[in-house]
């Protein structure tokens, strides 16, 4: 079990191997070390976990416990970035995630709740959590939340990949294309230190003033300061990636990406809505798209979210969810109680998803007139 930030930050390079094994841009030690200096709750207490096989790394489950009256065990970058998961050698998951529920069961504060936030539908690991709990009784686990995640296969090559995608899509992209460049503007990776600088400012700037009239974004102020951190450790090797869109030495967008193992995430963007004739934040994502074809990456993560604009690019889907799990402590029963809200609305969710359109349609009808 590892306390203190200073141990976390001895792992840092048998971590990072660990994350491009598994292919998980989101659990690389720069981008989650980060979050947690600028992005993790006030009074967060580090647990994560640890499992060595002699003096090797095999499995890290970097765990933070959430600041409240329930002692909620979360991932760091939870609440920020989606495919985030608990790390482990290819093919081991089970025996290194049994150690790891073990030892989290005897940590302190013992947990009320262990959460996993935005994770791949098809992990293991909460599953083998209730599996492997110690104790009379097995864990409870809930599912909060599933939502589709769009993905993007990178077998073959750019040009293939775009010749399948409609008539349409190729003009309308190679038209904004044409137009940003006739306008004198142009598309780019932030590489040098004062263009990686400016352009994390830009992505603040530019996405907090988007989302101000929409009731605010869901990203945390000090987004700015995560970024920059974890830029000075990624972007030199590729795992931090950040697509400016400039026009007239101004950026118009900001688009962030996280790559490891050949897997690219994307993170987040930025943009000026005031010019959305160009269509800055679609020629982000595409130039980002060609890149990791060029760089013969395996697959191209979209986020969770099937947007439209993503659906552009991809209609493959690998989704992710919010679940967890409960085990029988003092606090067992009220927690769980806490949670039925959250069960309560995804079990209406999945109802309704099953209901035929025309249902649905009589139902918000009904719910709009009352």
């Amino acid at each position: 079990m590892i306390e203190r930030l200073e141990q976390l930050v001895q792992l840092e390079r048998p971590w990072r191997d660990l994350a491009h094994t598994c292919s998980c841009p989101a659990a690389l030690p720069g981008w989650q070390l980060a979050w947690w200096r600028h992005v993790a709750p006030e009074g967060s207490l580090l647990r994560a976990v640890a499992v060595f096989e002699n003096k090797d790394l095999v499995g890290l489950a970097p765990f933070f416990v959430n600041p409240g009256r329930r002692v909620d065990y979360r991932l760091l970058g939870a609440g920020t970035t989606h495919r985030i998961s608990p790390l482990a050698v290819p093919g081991r998951e089970r025996e290194i995630a049994a150690l790891v529920a073990r030892t989290l069961a005897g940590s302190s504060p013992r947990p009320d709740l262990v959460a996993f936030e935005g994770i791949d539908i098809a992990s293991p690991w909460p599953q083998i959590f209730v599996e492997s709990w110690p104790g009379r009784f097995r864990p409870w686990r809930y599912v909060a939340s599933i939502h589709a995640a769009p993905v993007l296969g990178l077998a073959g090559g750019f040009a293939e990949w775009l010749a399948a995608r409609s008539g349409n899509f190729r003009r309308k992209m190679a038209q904004a294309r044409r137009r940003l460049e006739a306008e004198g503007g142009s598309i780019g990776l932030a590489l040098e230190p004062a263009t990686v600088e400016q352009a994390t400012q830009a992505f603040a700037d530019l996405h907090f003033r988007r989302w101000q009239g929409r009731g605010g974004s869901s990203l945390a102020q000090s987004v700015h300061a995560l970024l920059d951190d974890a830029a000075a450790d990624l972007v030199e090797r590729g795992e931090m990636r950040l697509w400016v869109v400039e026009l007239g030495g101004r950026p118009l967008c900001v688009s962030v990406f996280l790559a490891a193992g050949g897997e690219t995430l994307s993170f987040n963007s930025g943009f000026d809505e005031s010019r959305g004739d160009l269509k800055p934040g679609l020629l982000a994502m595409f130039a980002a798209i060609e890149d990791a074809f060029a760089r013969g990456e395996r697959r191209f993560d979209f986020g969770g979210g099937a947007t439209s604009y993503k659906l552009r690019f991809t209609s493959e889907d690998a989704p992710i969810c919010w679940t967890g799990i409960v085990p029988h402590t003092g606090r067992y029963q009220l927690t769980r109680l806490r949670l039925a809200p959250d069960q309560a609305r995804w079990l209406i969710t999945r109802i309704g998803r099953r209901m035929p359109s025309a249902w649905r349609r009589q139902i918000k009808r009904i719910a709009r007139r009352r």
